[in-house]
């Protein structure tokens, strides 16, 4: 599916600054096109896990998981996984709304042995992508690139596309 499409499914009524991702979950074509068009960009080689952040990271990124025969790593927020604070790492961050939240990870499920592939919706300030990169790095693992729906160009994504690459449905490197 071409980028248009999607936008104009997940469009918000006049006024409102969020997109409705969660509509390209309902009808299953759109949700098979949406893993397909990421998955085509990926090399399973590049990776041998994949990461979603929480929420809705993790639709595409359990289904990516599944199609490449991976396992799964949650990227949580802050206090929800029910585990000890020996085994988590958790940094804070400050969203594209100018929210304040805390994301974590359970150190014992990031791999050091293959490279991760971080999976969110959105990148437009690149927060919470840099914050999860950050923990899985924190626990030892590496980030083998960022698959997301779409990703505004600026000098962060520049960045990290350079360092880890991003592959998005809507292109931001045009």
């Amino acid at each position: 599916m071409e980028w248009a499409a999607y936008r104009e499914r997940i469009a918000s009524p006049s006024g409102e600054l969020r997109t409705n991702v969660p509509a390209l979950f309902t009808d299953p074509d759109v949700f098979d096109a949406y893993v397909n068009d990421l998955a085509t960009q990926l090399d399973p080689d590049d990776f041998g896990y994949v990461a979603g952040i929480d929420a809705m990271g993790y639709i595409p990124g359990t289904a990516l998981a599944r199609r490449f025969g991976v396992g799964f790593v949650a990227i949580r927020k802050d206090q929800k996984l029910p585990i000890r604070e020996r085994n988590r790492v958790a940094d804070a961050l400050v969203d594209y709304t100018g929210e304040e939240k805390t994301l974590e990870v359970d150190v014992r499920q990031v791999p050091e042995d293959r490279p991760v592939l971080v999976v969110d919706d959105w990148m437009e300030t690149a927060s919470q992508v840099e914050t999860a990169i950050d923990l899985i790095e924190r626990a030892g693992g590496t980030v083998g690139g960022v698959a997301l729906l779409a990703a505004e160009e600026n000098e962060t994504t520049r960045r990290l596309d350079d360092e880890y690459g991003v592959y998005s449905i809507k292109p931001f490197r045009e």
